[in-house]
């Protein structure tokens, strides 16, 4: 529970932090006491670490896999090891297949697949001469069930989860777990932008939209980043120490429509 202090002298890094699902989860480790890093794109990623009491904040783009060595080292450097490496930084973005252009189905995979990729691959090296550590990647229901006018980000989605399972299995007898989660309907400013945007495409306002989405959710109520943020906690935490190659899903009981 918040409050609790799990990661005292921890080292984490949470990339895509600087707002929504990141930044909730950058805050509850820093409110368990670990050592947190934020990475992003955005510039003012500084800013936010300090507003939140974190020990750095980094500009990083995830489909660099250089910007991505180097910010792992930097960790290392500073603190000397790399505990948790929550691989978080996505885009959203949809359009039917036939409509997608070659560009833009490209771009969701550099960031959501590729990134993650770039992420994981750096946090367990830097895990391995340690023998210990928990990388949770973030997919989404959409990677497990996905609507039409969203393949290419149900895709990459996908990708992170059989990413995730891969990596867990190969991980496990170096002591490293590796688990990812899958938002449902998370109030962001991403996913707000998405249902302005498909209410354009329909013709309906945000909050036609927003009715819409909430109906198929038992909980009835969109989830917040803050829900997401104790699941990865827990998955960090040594109450998962026997959790690892799942795909957990956080969305409220989310129905299929």
């Amino acid at each position: 529970m918040i409050g609790e202090k799990r990661f005292e002298g921890a080292g984490v890094l949470v990339t895509g932090a600087a707002r929504g699902i990141g930044l909730a989860v950058a805050r509850r480790f820093v409110a368990e006491g670990a050592a947190v890093w934020l990475a992003d794109i955005d510039e003012q990623v500084g800013e936010v670490a300090a507003a939140i009491g974190a020990s750095a904040g980094v500009r990083c783009d995830v489909r660099d896999p250089a910007a991505v060595e180097a910010l792992v080292e930097a960790v290392i450097e500073r603190h000397g090891r790399l505990d948790v490496a929550v691989a978080n930084a996505g885009v959203g973005g949809g359009a039917p297949l036939i409509e997608m252009t070659d560009g833009a189905f490209r771009g969701i995979l550099a960031v959501n697949l590729d990134g993650v990729f770039f992420t994981c691959r750096a946090a367990a090296k830097a895990m391995t001469p340690q023998g210990s550590g928990a990388i949770i990647t973030v997919g989404s229901v959409f990677g497990r069930d996905t609507p039409a006018g969203a393949g290419a980000y149900g895709a990459s989605k996908a990708g992170v989860v059989a990413l995730t399972q891969a990596l867990a299995r190969e991980l496990a007898p170096l002591g490293i777990r590796a688990n990812c989660v899958c938002p449902g309907h998370i109030e962001t400013e991403l996913y707000r932008a998405a249902l302005r945007r498909r209410g354009v495409a329909t013709e309906r306002s945000e909050d036609e939209m927003a009715e819409e989405e909430r109906g198929p959710i038992p909980l009835g109520r969109f989830g917040s980043g803050e829900d997401v943020a104790g699941v990865v906690a827990f998955l960090a935490s040594a109450d998962a120490g026997y959790v690892t190659g799942q795909a957990i899903n956080v969305d409220g009981g989310l129905q299929p429509r």
